[in-house]
């Protein structure tokens, strides 16, 4: 297992950074047709996901996934689609989808678990492709 660098720390936090701002440009594009609690879940996971960059951005220990520079490489990929695709969506309910799968996928990386991780990533990009 490889171990990340605290600059590839930084970019993995940079990216979930890049998702939450993602998930929050949408919500305010689209305030004003958003139902109160389709405003308030794109909101809880905007949080949820700043959350997890800022627990990247302060961790002290040293992460361990497996491929490091693939993993960041899917990692960056992934994020500039999901850009791309709140820039495009029509539907409220895949943004929606769309952010609980960047939540899950966060958690999975924060938890060190290799497996979720794997699992999450694989939800979060199967999400992004189903919209489109």
């Amino acid at each position: 297992m490889a171990k990340l660098t605290s600059q590839q720390i930084k970019e993995l936090a940079d990216y979930f950074l890049a998702m939450a701002e993602a998930i929050g440009d949408y919500r305010i594009r689209n305030f004003h047709s958003l139902t109160k609690a389709q405003n308030d879940e794109l909101s809880a996971s905007s949080k949820q996901v700043l959350q997890f960059a800022d627990e990247l951005y302060t961790l002290a220990a040293t992460l361990v996934l497996d491929d490091v520079q693939n993993s960041l490489s899917t990692i960056k990929q992934v994020t500039g689609e999901m850009k791309n695709t709140y820039q495009k969506l029509l539907q409220v309910q895949d943004a929606l989808d769309i952010a609980g799968s960047a939540v899950t996928f966060c958690k999975a990386v924060v938890s060190l678990n290799p497996h979720s991780i794997i699992v999450a990533t694989g939800g979060l990009i199967a999400c992004l492709k189903a919209v489109h």
